[in-house]
């Protein structure tokens, strides 16, 4: 998503007050252009729990040439079930303001990277559950809300009133309703995550957690700067 980038912005004075002439996400580098998102740190457990994808960091001592990772306890399975889908929620909050015309064009470049960030995790996370012997949880929003329903709910989702009020806004409108939706989603991944780091056991799980809760906390603060100029 959004990590290594900063929110800018160049401000001047005028007459009518503080003005803004410039503000956009710019890599550590200082490019104006957005950074490739990250590759997800969530593996792909293709034929037993916990086995790496590419690109994943797998910690010292527990390659293949070690001992195996350890299965997944009561709060993996609860972690991937209840993140499931709340990630399929920011994916679609993310759909809908991209349909909009008028949406702040940094609002649409994080809407973006939201979207393929958490979609590439929702796969990570139900190739887990196949794995671990679940059934994976369909990533359209209607039916991941429902299961998270028949699960208690899970943090920071939004009601249905909400998606309703986000679908229904006009692109000025919802520029400023998504930050403020998608930072109260994302407080709920990362109290979620939270609990995965301390009460897991599987070695993946806790990295995707730990992933998750450096990530969103940085959005967040991104996020309330955008709000600002938005």
């Amino acid at each position: 998503m959004l990590r290594g980038l900063a929110v800018t912005g160049a401000l001047f004075v005028t007459g009518a007050g503080i003005a803004l002439t410039a503000i956009a996400f710019s890599g550590t580098s200082g490019s104006a252009a957005p950074a490739a998102a990250p590759a997800s740190p969530a593996a792909t457990a293709a034929a037993s729990p916990g086995v790496p994808g590419p690109g994943t960091a797998v910690p010292a001592g527990s390659g293949p040439s070690t001992s195996s990772p350890k299965p997944p306890n009561a709060a993996d399975l609860t972690f991937a079930l209840g993140m499931v889908p709340h990630h399929a929620q920011a994916v679609e909050m993310s759909r809908i303001v991209l349909a909009k015309p008028g949406v702040h064009h940094l609002v649409t470049t994080l809407a973006e990277r939201i979207l393929a960030d958490q979609q590439r995790e929702i796969t990570d996370m139900n190739a887990w559950l196949a794995a671990w012997g679940q059934d994976p949880i369909p990533a359209d929003s209607q039916a991941a809300a429902s299961h998270a329903a028949h699960h208690g709910g899970t943090g920071g989702m939004l009601t249905t009133q909400q998606m309703a009020g986000l679908t229904a806004a006009d692109g000025a409108t919802a520029s400023q309703l998504f930050l403020d939706l998608m930072i109260e989603h994302h407080r709920g991944a990362v109290a979620m995550a939270r609990t995965e780091a301390a009460d897991g056991g599987n070695v993946f799980a806790r990295n995707l957690a730990a992933h998750i809760i450096t990530e969103q906390e940085t959005e967040i603060v991104q996020m309330q700067t955008l709000s600002d100029y938005v």
